[in-house]
């Protein structure tokens, strides 16, 4: 029995802003990650989470802006084969390689070994690029820190902060099959520094105030919104928090609450159809 499924949609134009307006209309669904690159647009969901009302309603508004739509299924079994196959290519952002345990060996700079598995993160996406960008010219917040991940999907971004000379890292991540991908991950890394935890923002009540160094979040912006005052009240005076998972069309929103909150900006950075803002708690 199928697992997962899969939409790939073939633009009406390849133009970077007619596939931004494919992702909007449907980011609403149940849909958890999006592939923009090349020529097609690429949704993949849990089996569950796509109704066939949903694909009804999917197909129907996406007509005018597709010339064709292809719905596929797979098993968690035969994910890595797919990945393989179609989407994970070995990748370096600036010092930082990431490679699945299929590609060959490298013996430089930041080495990051993920298995997907259909969870989120593989640096390829603009979301988790850009996370990792901003981590980078973040090093000082991360040695000796203490780093929550939200949303932690293949556990990539934690990974990262441990390398950077992170001294606990903990992720949290709201399906059991993702939770034990990253940690398999993090096993993989060598990463002694990290814990792996299932939940939502509601097991930040097991953290007292200011606790945290630094916050990365990379997930929906509707749950970002929801769950800000929590990651706010657990971040340190002076911690970091790095906020992506959003659409260019999402950001001045974003931005608009977090400076209502009392977060002082300190970066935005755009990659193709996303973006990353970060602040310091004051």
């Amino acid at each position: 029995m199928a697992d997962f499924i899969s939409l790939t949609i073939q633009p009406r134009s390849t133009e970077d802003e007619f596939k931004e307006i494919i992702v909007a209309l449907i980011s609403d669904f149940g849909f958890n990650y999006f592939n923009t690159d090349g020529d097609s647009v690429v949704a993949h969901a849990k089996i569950e989470d796509i109704s066939e009302s949903d694909k009804l309603d999917i197909e129907e508004i996406l007509n005018p802006y597709s010339n064709a739509l292809v719905w596929e299924y797979q098993e968690k079994e035969n994910w890595n084969a797919l990945w393989e196959k179609n989407f994970f290519e070995p990748l370096q952002i600036e010092n930082v390689h990431i490679r699945a345990p299929f590609h060959p060996e490298v013996n430089e700079g930041i080495v990051i070994t993920i298995e997907p598995r259909m969870s989120f993160g593989t640096g390829h996406h603009s979301t988790t690029h850009l996370m990792i960008v901003e981590m980078l010219k973040n090093t000082g917040k991360f040695q000796g820190g203490k780093v929550l991940d939200m949303g932690a999907g293949t556990g990539i971004l934690g990974i990262v902060a441990e390398k950077l000379g992170g001294n606990e890292i903990v992720g949290i991540e709201i399906d059991d099959w993702v939770v034990d991908n990253a940690n398999d991950n993090l096993v993989v890394n060598n990463c002694t520094n990290s814990v792996m935890l299932l939940g939502t923002a509601e097991t930040l009540s097991n953290y007292e105030p200011n606790y945290f160094d630094v916050i990365l979040a990379n997930i929906h912006r509707e749950i970002i919104i929801a769950d800000l005052n929590d990651y706010i009240r657990v971040l340190k005076t002076n911690g970091l928090i790095l906020i992506s998972g959003l659409q260019l069309v999402d950001l001045q929103m974003v931005d608009d609450i977090c400076i209502s909150k009392g977060l002082e900006k300190q970066t935005q950075n755009t990659h193709k159809d996303w973006g990353v803002l970060g602040y310091l708690k004051k």
